[in-house]
């Protein structure tokens, strides 16, 4: 029987004897596939057009505290720290640099004592992100300064980061999320990564603020009032900086702004095996925070929290390359089942990739992904292989 693709969402259809269990589940799985598309489909779509910075440049220069985090290799924070010292332009009296230094080799260390920087060690070597910002956090009193940026080992911000900052922090933002790209596009895995990160930047930044939702968070290149900040911090739990962060934003109706033009370098994952190998950390972080979403949502919709709910809704969300892959198997299989079901998986293919290239940014990495598009199989399997490891390892743990 040919299927109307808007019947499935008339209740009576449902009830209908005449539709068959194959019917059934395929009208299903094509709503919980839906749903996700739709919702990037209008970020995407909002994300279009130019970004203007809407602040004036601030007369008043405030204080920052600039924090790098190592968890992995002093040389990168060693570069990164001497990058920044040569190359901002903002007053050198107004901000300070410190760097949580984690698990660092005792030659990196001594390079680092001689540098204007304080230096913060954690009193736990195995310590999390989350846990070294917290040890910093209590080095310093709430009003020693205005701000806080936290940098990530490997990144390279741009000269006038810290005035961008100042002027939006000026005009009332307490939180803000900088333009992180990638730096090493060496290899076409590496391009991958940099394309991704750059749809997530124009869906859950860019296209969200043009909403009027705060932008997500990724970790690194974040800046906060440092006062509102330090009340905050003792309270974050868990290893993800920015979803335990977001959490305790959106509880206090704090609302993150996206500074475009704040572009924060770092460096991705050259292989197939180091993406892999993030990537299982990451789906750790999406699985906790998808049952805190189920948990929280029904409570935060009834308490009218919009903010908070969009962001409990996209925690719900499949990865893009999961996403993909799901589609696409689905499409193939009702294919070769049921010729007549395979019409509304062919259009929301087509809605999926149209919203990937509407949110796909101009310039060299969009370029280089022309070339680099062969590889992406590769990261679609290791993004599949990944879940099942994840899987296999929570049937362990039970």
């Amino acid at each position: 029987m040919n299927l109307d693709i808007f019947s499935i969402f008339n209740p009576g259809w449902w009830m209908n004897d005449n539709n068959n269990t194959l019917q059934i589940t395929d009208s299903i799985l094509f709503l919980f596939m839906a749903i996700p598309v739709l919702y990037l489909f209008v970020c995407a779509l909002f994300s279009l057009g130019r970004y203007r910075n809407p602040y004036p440049a601030s007369r008043i220069k405030h204080r920052f505290l600039v924090l790098f985090t190592v968890l992995r290799d002093g040389k990168e924070v060693i570069e990164s720290v001497s990058h920044f010292l040569e190359n901002q332009d903002y007053p050198r009296e107004k901000y300070d640099i410190a760097v949580a230094a984690t698990r660092l080799p005792e030659e990196d260390l001594m390079t680092l004592l001689q540098m204007p920087v304080n230096i913060v060690v954690p009193d736990n070597d195995r310590c999390t992100k989350v846990y070294a910002i917290q040890q910093v956090m209590e080095r310093y009193s709430p009003d020693e300064y205005d701000m806080i940026v936290i940098f990530n080992s490997d990144n390279k911000a741009v000269s006038n980061a810290l005035c961008l900052f100042n002027n939006a922090y000026y005009s009332g933002c307490d939180a803000m999320q900088a333009h992180r790209m990638t730096e090493n596009l060496t290899t076409d895995i590496a391009v991958l990564n940099a394309t991704s990160e750059e749809i997530n930047n124009n869906i859950f930044r860019k296209g969200h603020t043009r909403m009027g939702l705060s932008a997500a968070l990724i970790g690194s290149a974040m800046a906060f009032d440092f006062k509102m900040f330090h009340e905050i911090a003792p309270t974050l739990r868990g290893s993800d900086i920015s979803k335990t962060t977001e959490i305790a934003l959106l509880k206090q109706n704090i609302y993150t702004e996206y500074m475009e033009e704040v572009v924060c370098y770092s460096k991705k994952e050259e292989n197939a095996d180091g993406y892999e190998a993030r990537r299982l950390g990451w789906l750790h972080s999406q699985y906790s925070s998808g049952l805190f979403a189920i948990r929280h949502l029904p409570m935060a919709v009834l308490k009218g929290k919009w903010d908070y709910c969009n962001k409990l809704f996209q925690w719900l969300l499949p990865s893009r390359f999961l996403l993909i892959a799901l589609i696409l198997f689905f499409t193939v299989v009702t294919t070769v089942t049921d010729w007549t079901l395979c019409p509304k998986w062919y259009l929301l293919s087509a809605a999926m990739g149209f919203t990937f290239i509407m949110a796909l940014p101009e310039g060299e990495i969009a370029l280089r992904f022309r070339k680099a598009i062969w590889a992406f199989p590769v990261l679609m399997f290791k993004s599949i292989f990944s879940h099942v490891l994840q899987f296999k390892k929570k049937r362990k743990a039970q």
